[in-house]
């Protein structure tokens, strides 16, 4: 079970006990009511947050319309990887969808420690390594699969997510209306 950085971070590589400490020392938990907007869409993102109960969105505007761009729950971490890399604004907004408890880490803060601690740049290394993999698959999956194919996708990787999302964030993150989206899963109740 994943409930502090330091676990997280022990997917991408082992740290040494210092680094452990150091790690610790710069998360806070937080306690946050859903619909809270952690990043608003033109302001730059300071902190990462690590979900321990709840689950996120970030998503943007396109068309006068909201499009979800992305889906966080437990054991994830919630940033914006673009406005914490380059330090420049968001062209996205991040609103929790249900009360959250998290952990928050300032990225400065962690900058800090990659200078100090070889081993926790390297798996900071593996981790931007692995958000690029996971955002080159969803952009390959909505150019390649189908909208009922994306729904599939989705439903794979958060089996749960039909009781914790309304619909209109999932039909905008695999892009169709609320009518369409209601129609695949029509199609696929009746099998």
């Amino acid at each position: 079970m994943i409930n502090s950085f330091s676990t997280y971070l022990d997917q991408y590589g082992s740290l040494s006990e210092e680094a452990q400490l150091s790690v610790a020392r710069i998360s806070h938990p937080t306690h946050l009511p859903g619909n809270h907007e952690i990043l608003k869409q033109g302001n730059t993102l300071k902190s990462i947050y690590l979900i321990l109960s709840g689950s996120a969105r970030m998503y943007y505007y396109h068309d006068g319309r909201e499009i979800t761009n992305q889906f966080f729950f437990e054991g994830e971490v919630i940033a914006d990887m673009e406005s914490i890399y380059s330090g420049k604004r968001s062209n996205y907004t991040i609103q929790l969808l249900e009360d959250c408890s998290l952990i928050e880490m300032r990225y400065s803060d962690l900058e800090k420690l990659f200078q100090q601690f070889h081993d926790l740049e390297a798996i900071g290394r593996k981790l931007a390594i692995a958000c690029y993999l996971e955002e080159n698959q969803r952009n390959r999956s909505y150019q390649k699969n189908t909208a009922k194919g994306r729904y599939f996708d989705l439903l794979k990787t958060y089996p749960d997510i039909l009781n914790r999302v309304n619909l209109g964030h999932i039909s905008s993150y695999i892009g169709v209306t609320q009518v369409q989206l209601s129609r695949i899963r029509s199609k696929i109740a009746a099998f």
